[in-house]
């Protein structure tokens, strides 16, 4: 695994076990693009990922900061399925 700042704590995060996001590794840990860093992990644990709605994500990510659609009220946050991933125990 690429030995950055960013990854570490994103690994630290997600082998606590919380899941992750898109969206999350970009906000949390400045990862802009998670794929990467979800191949590499996969050598070294297993890993299980679902599809959930954009508005489960945001509720999660509200628990820890404040995020909002913004511009685009009417976004249909619940029609938008995204994909988040978590270490497998």
């Amino acid at each position: 695994m690429i030995s950055t700042g960013n990854w570490k704590a994103c690994k630290e995060y997600m082998v606590e076990g919380n899941r992750l996001s898109v969206a999350e590794g970009i906000l949390y840990f400045g990862i802009s693009n998670v794929y990467p860093f979800i191949k590499s992990l996969k050598k070294q644990h297993i890993i299980k990922k679902s599809p959930v709605t954009m508005a489960r994500i945001l509720t999660r990510i509200n628990n820890n900061d404040r995020c909002k659609v913004g511009r685009m009220p009417n976004l249909p946050v619940s029609d938008i399925n995204m994909t988040e991933w978590w270490i497998s125990r």
